[in-house]
C-alpha cells in the first residue's frame, strides 16, 4: 500500500487532516529525520454488532409502561427480605 511521509513537525501541524485521510483509507508514515517513528493507518472494519440478548423474544415496546404495584412497594422499602414477600404495607426494619 503506498503511503505519504511527513516529518513530526509537519504531522503535528496537520494532524486532524492526516487523521481524516487515514480514516478515508490512506496510510501515513511519520518520520524524524529519515527514520520512521510511527504510522497512521485506517481503522479496522467495524465488526457486525451482536443482537441484544432478548431481541429474539420480540417483547412489546410498552412492556414496562404500566406501574407494577409490587415493584413500587419494593422501591419504596415496603418489602420483607426475611420472607421474600410483598406485604402491601411498610415493614419494620
Amino acid at each position: 500500500m503506498p503511503f505519504d511521509k511527513y516529518k513530526v513537525a509537519e504531522a503535528r501541524a496537520q494532524f486532524s487532516v492526516l487523521l481524516d485521510r487515514a480514516k478515508a483509507g490512506e496510510e501515513i508514515l511519520i518520520t524524524k529525520g529519515h527514520e520512521p517513528q510511527a504510522r497512521i493507518v485506517p481503522p479496522p472494519e467495524a465488526a457486525p454488532r451482536e443482537p441484544a440478548p432478548l431481541a429474539h423474544l420480540h417483547l412489546p415496546g410498552d412492556l414496562f409502561d404500566e406501574e407494577d404495584p409490587e415493584q413500587a412497594a419494593i422501591d419504596a422499602g415496603d418489602y420483607s427480605d426475611e420472607l421474600g414477600l410483598w406485604r402491601g404495607r411498610p415493614t419494620a426494619s
